[in-house]
């Protein structure tokens, strides 16, 4: 009887240890989808940055004021196309301070004489925005 009972539970202690397993297989592929999307969204933080960090570098031509005003234009569409895409809402906000500060050229606002003062103001806008991303890439 004893061996009779044996055999009959054999099966049912091999399909135990199969869902265990299963069970810690599955545990593992959660895992490595969780670090793919870790991944995934580092990859992500890095493009956006590296985007930000191109759009705040803007300083346009101002000895051609008509081009200036064009090209600060493109650049205002731009950056609030960037920032319209960015998840962190630090970068995003450093990307709006730059755009309102490329919308003065953009505008008209800053001609050459101006122009000093503007490219200092402009480059504490580019560092705010590359501490942001030294932040985010940790």
């Amino acid at each position: 009887m004893r061996i009779a009972a044996a055999v009959v539970s054999l099966p049912l202690l091999a399909g135990l240890a199969a869902c265990g397993e299963i069970q810690e297989a599955q545990e593992g592929l959660q895992q490595a989808n969780q670090q793919l999307q870790g991944a995934q969204q580092s990859l992500d933080t890095a493009q956006a940055c590296l985007q930000a960090i191109n759009a705040a570098n803007f300083v346009p031509n101002f000895a051609d004021p008509q081009k200036a005003q064009a090209d600060a234009q493109a650049k205002v569409t731009e950056i609030q196309q960037l920032a319209d895409r960015t998840a962190d809402e630090t970068l995003k906000q450093n990307l709006l301070d730059v755009q309102e500060s490329v919308q003065q050229v953009a505008d008209g606002q800053i001609d050459i004489e101006a122009s000093a003062e503007w490219t200092s103001a402009q480059l504490d806008k580019y560092q705010a925005v590359t501490t942001t991303c030294s932040r985010l890439a940790g």
